[in-house]
């Protein structure tokens, strides 16, 4: 990255770098963003239809008023309670424009979600990560940690890794800061920890419509907290940061709890049957409450190699190169035909 025009602590900076999105049209079997293998609700499809008229002229609402209502009445819970974001991304990043100065420290086990990082870096906060026990569980030096800003993804990505209310509780109630709680893909999981919330005023939960609503594309991801903790996310949020596309969506999306539990359904069975098939062929397969598997090709196999093979047939995984995951996959659980040709292909290239 040139540096002449970047500010002082972005010098030498490594950004973020998103999974891999070939063009649509191509035909590639894309398995490695954790996208919903299922289409979206037909009534939100219709919903967005509707409302791609006229009234795009105008701007939406600035706190996505709708949106708000409609998630709040599904968890049971006020509208104060709820924010929303151009994806979880961009509710991670307010959280780090309101909760961590230059200088304060940032919290995260590793591996987990890599946009911690790089945000410390852009923030000027100090970053401070904490190697993950045996199974990948969280470290008791986690919850010991006295930072002003901790993020905990349950269940975890990369790993898959999900963890029962008492641990997410241990963090929290020893935090002096906020805890940010990602559940991003906890509807794949057993349970939500979204009853934590009537007990700590510290607990911030981030949820998203790209996972088991099928809308990635879309962009919209919410906070669920104490009023004061969205009334501080609602203080540095840009103006207008969910359209009016995303807003109708989000409202026919949460109403429609018949195809979104098809979607969950489908993701749960169909990775049970994949774990099977890669133990099968020898790989080691990380127990997984999320959508996709975490992986780690037979003893003596070439993971890079394996990933660059797979490519060359038009198929995508995430291939990990950095330790502690170095030679580890993750597979994203996609339709039964899609996992047909990946295993054709393990098998191939296997030999």
């Amino acid at each position: 990255m040139p540096e002449g025009f970047l500010k002082k602590a972005l010098r030498g900076f490594e950004p973020y770098v998103p999974g891999e999105q070939p063009p649509d049209e191509e035909g590639w079997v894309k398995l490695n963003t954790n996208e919903s293998p299922l289409p979206p609700s037909p009534n939100v499809i219709k919903t967005i239809k509707a409302a791609a008229g006229d009234s795009l002229r105008l701007y939406p609402s600035p706190t996505a008023a709708p949106a708000r209502a409609a998630i709040a009445a599904h968890f049971g819970l006020q509208p104060s309670m709820v924010a929303l974001g151009n994806g979880g991304d961009d509710l991670i990043e307010m959280c780090f424009r309101a909760f961590a100065g230059k200088g304060d420290h940032v919290a995260y086990p590793t591996p987990t979600y890599p946009l911690f990082e790089p945000l410390c870096t852009i923030h000027e906060a100090v970053a401070a990560p904490h190697p993950c026990a045996e199974g990948w569980s969280w470290p008791k030096e986690l919850a010991e940690d006295h930072a002003r800003l901790k993020f905990i993804v349950n269940p975890n990505s990369p790993t898959g890794t999900w963890s029962p209310e008492s641990a997410v509780e241990e963090i929290v109630a020893t935090a002096k800061g906020v805890v940010v709680l990602d559940e991003a893909y906890v509807d794949f999981a057993p349970e939500s920890c979204i009853g934590l919330l009537e007990k700590h005023r510290n607990l911030l939960i981030l949820r998203t419509f790209s996972k088991s609503y099928a809308l990635a594309g879309m962009r919209i991801g919410f906070a669920l907290g104490d009023p004061d903790l969205i009334a501080a996310l609602d203080t540095v949020k840009d103006s207008y940061n969910v359209d009016r596309l995303a807003i109708v969506a989000a409202v026919a999306a949460i109403q429609d709890g018949s195809h979104h539990r098809a979607i969950v359904d489908h993701v749960v069975g169909e990775r049970a049957w994949l774990a099977d098939q890669l133990t099968a062929l020898r790989f080691e397969v990380a127990p997984s409450a999320a959508n996709f598997l975490f992986v780690q090709p037979p003893p003596g196999a070439v993971a890079a190699a394996v990933a660059d093979a797979l490519r060359e047939r038009q198929i995508l995984i995430r291939h990990y190169d950095r330790e502690p995951i170095a030679g580890w996959f993750r597979i994203t659980i996609g339709t039964l035909n899609q996992h047909e040709q990946l295993l054709g292909a393990l098998k191939e290239i296997l030999g």
